[in-house]
């Protein structure tokens, strides 16, 4: 079928400028023409030149020429036909020459996505934009490094980010994984393309999803810095702003773009680098905007850039002026300096008869600074320094520092004020006007918004302790993670890092640790004899878990918990030396494991009047707690929120620990401490890595725990507090899944048979114990002593009852100390299980049994959880038909 002349004329007549640039050419303007690099010869100086006025190319290396029709031909490689219709499609249409005026065509979409792909692709957006809202990362780079403050500002451009997690949640279709791939979601081995990147959505004039662009938020050596989806660049960031006044910032990047927004200069948007001003772009000013203020970078392609963006806005109409930053970029120049003065740099660079964009507010915050206790916030060249924030249900305590941001030493105002007292905050303000010498009304606005700033204030993790992990250590720690025998791994390291046996106790140590990033964490008490190795297998543990992560103290004072920060305990591990070192905090700790959260009422001063008045103290949780004692029995309300560890105290695990300390004076020592010291590196790594997320048990019907004891009403939510840990570690071995509540998605992982197996094993041993009366060592100690008796009864030929025996004889057969016999055969008479009756040398103390070994099991309870083959039995009969179910029973 012939085609229309007038359909060619009409694409002769498209940009070719814009047409060459949208094919991935650089282009530079000389005189009159435009000069790049030929894309048909392997070109090394730009010989490919364009005229603009004429619409034509020609190449002086090669000789190739033509216009827009003769160039997709060539570059597409495709026949005449091929290139009228892809040029009749293509996003960047402008006519030019005899006729002149505007092309009212819409620009197809790039790609051409399907209807499917369209909805595909705004799905995978809305995931990384929850991925933002969930993991800190991507926020941390644009508040801490890229000084971005506002959260409303991240949710106006659109902000996510990736971190790797999208193929977990995708259904396994191959048609879902070949469309991601067509979009550019995916590469072509199926990885995500924006791993590691703050994600912005570049949207169509109707506000669909069209395309992605990435910042990376680590410069690693050989990536790229700024990704987009493959192909031409197609949409708008931030299009409100052509809609809101006919003065228009542009800038270079979104980030440039997103930080004047921030600051209050609501009418910018960005192009997409040097040459990525779109046609689309001047499509869509149309004849709204008559003004451009161009913020672009300050170096040569900068201001080349801005020359030629000046002359194509130009010919829509568009005065541009260029703004003359004093330095590298957008961003850079808003770390040292205010609003105020940016206002200053648009009045400079356009007519003195022009007014330049207003803020939204004139006058929100300049300058925000997180510092390693509060923050900086200056509003104007008034500056305040807030430092230890203190929360209560009723009171917010600050301590604020007001100075004028001058060099040298300006005078200041120093006050802890309560900024929910209206009292307070009338008093402060009125001595910050006085320092500054403005209107009250002024600093009543300041105080207004710093209240703002402190309620949304959270204090900063502690820096992660050495230099960010390799992409090598990431891959290690995700194949730790992934790895099905992972319990194998964690207790091969712990053995190489110094603790060996106690498998049990290793694992459970490991998953409390973990727990503490649920909101129902694990706490463990280690339990044994002086010197029996309890506190080697605390600070082995402790090892394995982020500094960050963890506070060890070797006493609390009674009040000390509730004077620290807020939120400082949060999904962290509180570990004590030695319980004793609890002392008065005891009770603190008890609630803030049980409550989530420990209150105290203090009486103090208030700035304001001089009178006394009540304060109160929030610290939050949940926490994870882990403590060693050598008591033999705790105190009720105490033991029954801890699984107990206990340490194998047998001459066969003396022996073997002696070796091991022999070992370490050896090379293989050495080499062996080297090696622990990548392992903690892994582990550190590994633990970083574990997102947060819920864990589901879909088995917790088909559960079941003893009910003889009311402790097992605590005991069993530490069951299930196990398996649910067991699924959480192995969260990268679990298809992650999302339910949607209240219009938000929350994301979730589902326990596995697999994981109530290993639960149960651990549960059985360490859960076991709490159904004993006797504490562990105790239960130990009961078993020698009527080993001990059993056999010198059975040599004399009497009743086990009517042999009396000493301490001393308890200590020549078992090899126990004086005091530790005495400490826990105390709470063998206490429960009857011997007697004692001072004998005819005063105090020396003579015992007889009253215990015959019964159930004598090593002294291990077992709990008879319902096992794993179990569930699958009953899993099998609710799928059963009710005939089925019926025969089973009479069989």
């Amino acid at each position: 079928m012939a085609i229309e002349r007038e359909v060619i004329e009409r694409v002769k007549r498209i940009d070719l400028v814009a047409l060459v640039q949208a094919k991935g050419i650089e282009l530079k303007k000389n005189g009159k023409g435009w000069f790049g690099l030929c894309p048909f010869h392997a070109d090394k100086t730009p010989s490919l030149s364009i005229n603009p006025t004429k619409n034509l190319w020609q190449c002086f290396g090669c000789g190739a020429s033509g216009d827009t029709i003769r160039f997709v031909e060539m570059f597409d490689q495709v026949d005449f036909k091929e290139a009228i219709k892809r040029l009749s499609n293509n996003p960047a249409k402008q006519h030019s020459g005899a006729g002149g005026g505007r092309s009212k065509a819409k620009p197809a979409e790039s790609k051409q996505l399907t209807v499917k792909e369209k909805k595909l692709l705004a799905r995978v957006v809305s995931y990384y934009q929850h991925s933002f809202t969930q993991d800190s990362r991507g926020l941390n780079y644009l508040k801490q490094e890229r000084g971005i403050t506002n959260n409303q500002s991240f949710t106006d451009f659109g902000a996510g980010y990736v971190n790797g997690t999208l193929l977990e949640i995708l259904p396994q279709d191959p048609e879902v994984i070949s469309a991601l791939k067509r979009i550019g979601i995916l590469n072509e081995k199926g990885h995500e393309m924006f791993y590691n990147c703050v994600v912005f959505p570049l949207l169509s004039e109707g506000g669909d999803v069209v395309s992605l662009y990435g910042r990376r938020i680590t410069d690693d050596p050989g990536s790229a810095r700024h990704l987009y989806l493959s192909g031409p660049r197609f949409g708008l960031v931030n299009r409100q702003a052509a809609k809101r006044s006919e003065i228009l910032i542009l800038t270079e990047s979104i980030i440039d773009a997103l930080t004047l927004y921030d600051r209050g200069f609501k009418n910018v948007m960005p192009i997409y680098g040097v040459n990525g001003l779109l046609d689309e772009h001047l499509l869509f000013f149309n004849s709204r905007i008559k003004t451009a203020y161009l913020a672009f970078d300050a170096d040569e392609a900068g201001r080349q850039a801005a020359e030629a963006v000046s002359l194509r806005l130009k010919e829509k109409g568009i005065a541009s002026y260029p703004v003359a930053l004093p330095m590298k970029d957008v961003n850079l120049y808003f770390k040292s300096n205010t609003p105020e003065a940016f206002e200053q740099l648009l009045k400079a660079a356009g007519p003195s008869n022009l007014d330049p964009p207003e803020r939204a507010e004139q006058r929100e915050q300049s300058i925000y600074k997180e510092t390693e206790h509060g923050f900086l916030a200056s509003f104007g060249d008034r500056q305040y320094e807030i430092k230890g924030i203190q929360r209560g249900d009723t009171q917010l305590k600050a301590t604020v520092k007001a100075t004028a941001q001058a060099e040298g030493n300006a005078p200041f105002e120093l006050s802890t004020i309560d900024l929910y007292s209206s009292r307070s905050r009338v008093w402060f303000g009125k001595l910050c006007a006085d320092l500054f010498g403005v209107k009250e009304t002024l600093i009543k606005d300041d105080i207004g918004k710093m209240l703002s700033l402190v309620e949304s204030w959270r204090p900063k993790k502690r820096e992660t302790a050495g230099e960010e992990p390799t992409e090598e250590e990431k891959a290690e720690a995700f194949r730790f993670l992934k790895n099905p025998d992972m319990f194998g791994d964690i207790l091969s390291d712990l053995e190489t890092i110094g603790v060996t046996g106690e498998e049990t106790n290793k694992l459970v140590g490991y998953l409390a640790a973990v727990s503490r990033k649920l909101d129902e964490p694990l706490s463990v008490l280690v339990q044994s004899r002086s010197a029996a190795g309890k506190s080697t297998l605390q600070d082995a543990i402790l090892s394995l878990v982020p500094d960050e992560d963890y506070v060890k103290y070797t006493r609390i004072t009674d009040q000390a918990l509730f004077y620290k920060d807020e939120d400082s305990l949060v999904n962290k591990i509180l570990a004590i030396e030695e319980e004793v070192g609890m002392g008065g905090a005891a009770y603190s700790i008890r609630n803030i494991q049980s409550s989530k959260k420990i209150t105290v009422a203090a009486t103090g001063k208030d700035p304001g009047t001089g009178k006394m008045k009540t304060e109160e103290y929030t610290v939050n949780g949940p926490v994870a707690v882990m403590i060693t004692t050598t008591a033999a029995e705790l105190e009720g309300e105490t033991a029954s929120r801890f699984l107990f560890l206990t340490i194998d105290e047998s001459t066969q695990m003396t022996d073997a620990i002696h070796r091991m300390q022999r070992e370490a004076e050896t090379l293989e020592g050495l080499v062996r401490k080297k090696k622990s010291e990548h392992i903690i590196r892994k582990h550190h790594t590994a633990q970083r890595l574990l997102r947060p997320l819920a864990v589901v048990n879909p088995f917790a019907d088909y559960l079941s725990y003893p009910t003889r004891s009311i402790r097992t009403r605590r005991d069993h939510k530490k069951y299930l507090g196990l398996i649910r840990t067991v699924a959480y570690l192995h969260q990268y071995q679990r298809g992650m899944k999302t339910v949607e509540v209240e219009g938000n998605a929350v994301a979730y992982i589902e326990v596995t048979l697999e994981d109530i197996d290993q639960a149960n094993k651990l549960a059985n041993e360490v859960l076991g114990q709490c159904l004993d009366e006797l504490a562990p060592p105790s239960r130990t100690l009961l078993t020698g002593i009527y080993s001990m008796v059993k056999e010198m009864a059975d040599k004399q030929s009497c009743d086990i009852n009517e042999f009396y025996f000493t301490r001393r004889m308890i200590r020549e057969h078992i090899g126990w100390t004086d005091w530790q016999i005495r400490a826990h055969i105390r709470q063998l008479e206490e429960l009857e299980y011997l007697h004692a009756r001072i004998g005819s040398k005063g105090k020396e103390y003579a015992y007889a049994l009253n215990y015959r070994g019964q159930g004598e099991d090593s002294g291990k309870c077992y709990l008879n959880l319902t096992s794993v083959n179990e569930i699958k039995k009953m899993l099998r009969l609710r799928k059963a038909s009710p005939a089925q179910v019926k025969k089973g029973k009479k069989a």
